[in-house]
C-alpha cells in the first residue's frame, strides 16, 4: 500500500523510489515485482486505510502478514500532529490485522521509544508496565518518539486481546545501502551531517565530549540493506507471541562519528578540525547558512540543535541487544553470523551517492 490518487499513480512512486541510477538494482526489482508485487493506492492516515470497502475487505480476508514500516517520520513536529499517521495509522492496521482472519504483525518502531528507561528497554519488557506514561517535552524527537511508542502499546493491548502475533524492531539510525547506487535518505540526519561537513570543510576535534578522536564514542547504526534483511526473517518467523528486538549496533569497536572524519581525511577530503566545539559549531552554522542554494536546503540546519553540545562517549549501543543479535545469528543472515560492524566503504559510498545526486 503506497500513497497516491491512483494504484497506477502508488505504483509510480514505488517505481521510482527504486530507479536512483542503478540497473542492476532496478532489474531486481523489475524481475521481482514482475511476479509477486500489486500495489495499492491507499493511506494509513485515513479511515479504512483509504480503501474502498471492497479493497479493504478482501485484504482482510486473503493477507496474512502485515509489515508496517509506514509512518510520518519528522523529528521537529510534536506528538499532536504525529497522532493522526502515527498512532490511529497503526491503530486502524491493527483493525485489519483482526479481521476475518488473525494475521502476523511486524512493526517498525524506534530506540526512541525507551532510551533513558531501562526497564523499558529490556526487550523482554511490556511496554505498558515498564514505561507506562510518556512525557511530552521540547526535547529532540519528542513527538516521533511518542507516537511510536503509542504504537507499541497498541499492538502490545492487541496481543493481548486478539492474539496477534507481533514483532515490533526498534531501529536506531538505518544508514544507506552500502552496494546500490543512489539508495540513501537525503533528508535523514546522518546524509545532513557528511553533507554538511564535506561541503563546509570543517569538523569538530571530536563530537564526543572529553573524546580523544579515537576509540572514545560508538556509532549506533545499521546499514540498510541488514536491518531490511533482520526485519523481514525475523518478523516472519515470529508466528505466534509477541516479540521486541533492538535494532541496535552493539559492537564495542571505537567506530564513531570522529571515525568517520579520520575515514574522510585519509580518502582525500579536505577537513579541518576546530578543537573548540563551541568555535567549530559557531563557524559550522555560518558556513552552512552561506552555501548554494540546494546545499543549504540539505544541510544540517534544521537539525542544528542535536549537536548543541558534544555528545556524552558509549563504548557500544545504549540498549542491549542480546535478543535482537541471538535471533540474528540463529537465522544466519550473513557469512559473518551476526550484526555488522560499520566500514570505511560506507562511508566513502555516501560520498559518491551524494556526488551523483550533485549535491557535492
Amino acid at each position: 500500500m503506497v500513497r497516491g490518487s491512483t494504484d497506477e499513480l502508488a505504483r509510480a512512486r514505488l517505481d521510482a523510489a527504486f530507479d536512483s541510477g542503478d540497473p542492476e538494482l532496478l532489474q531486481r526489482y523489475r524481475g521481482l515485482a514482475a511476479e509477486h508485487l500489486e500495489v495499492i493506492a491507499g493511506d494509513i492516515g485515513e479511515a479504512d486505510l483509504g480503501l474502498d470497502k471492497e479493497t479493504w475487505q478482501r485484504l482482510a480476508d486473503t493477507v496474512d502478514l502485515i509489515v508496517h514500516p509506514a509512518a510520518l517520520v519528522n523529528h521537529v513536529l510534536p506528538y499532536d500532529q504525529l497522532f493522526g499517521p502515527n498512532v490511529l495509522g497503526t491503530a486502524e492496521l491493527i483493525r485489519l490485522a483482526a479481521t476475518s482472519r488473525i494475521k502476523q504483525f511486524t512493526y517498525l518502531s524506534t530506540v526512541a521509544v525507551v532510551l533513558g528507561s531501562e526497564a523499558a528497554a529490556n526487550e523482554t519488557a511490556d511496554i505498558r508496565t515498564a514505561c507506562g506514561t510518556r512525557e511530552l517535552d521540547n526535547r529532540y524527537a519528542n513527538g516521533y518518539g511518542a507516537s511510536k511508542w503509542a504504537g507499541e502499546v497498541l499492538l502490545r493491548e492487541a496481543h493481548d486481546t486478539f492474539g496477534l502475533p507481533v514483532a515490533v524492531f526498534r531501529s536506531n539510525l538505518i544508514l544507506a545501502h552500502p552496494h546500490y547506487q543512489g539508495q540513501l535518505n537525503i533528508p535523514d540526519i546522518f546524509t545532513r551531517l557528511l553533507l554538511s561537513l564535506l561541503a563546509t570543510g570543517i569538523a569538530p576535534g571530536s563530537f564526543y565530549a572529553q573524546g580523544t578522536g579515537d576509540s572514545s564514542g560508538h556509532y549506533d547504526a545499521l546499514p540498510v540493506d541488514f536491518t531490511a534483511q533482520a526485519i523481514t526473517s525475523l518478523g516472519d518467523h515470529t508466528r505466534q507471541g509477541h516479540r521486541t528486538f533492538n535494532v541496535v549496533n552493539p559492537h564495542e569497536d571505537g567506530i564513531s562519528l570522529d571515525t568517520f572524519v579520520d575515514w574522510l581525511m585519509t580518502t582525500g577530503h579536505p577537513l579541518t578540525r576546530i578543537h573548540d566545539y563551541d568555535e567549530w559549531l559557531d563557524r559550522f552554522e555560518t558556513a552552512m547558512r552561506g552555501l548554494p542554494d540546494r546545499q543549504r536546503q540539505h544541510s544540517l540546519l534544521p537539525l542544528l540543535h542535536a549537536f548543541t553540545r558534544p555528545e556524552e562517549p558509549l563504548p557500544g549501543s545504549a540498549l542491549p541487544a542480546d535478543q535482537f543479535r541471538a535471533a540474528v545469528r540463529t537465522a544466519a543472515l550473513n557469512k559473518e553470523n551476526d550484526i555488522p560492524h560499520l566500514s570505511q566503504d560506507l562511508i566513502t559510498k555516501y560520498v559518491t551517492d551524494l556526488r551523483s545526486q550533485h549535491l557535492l
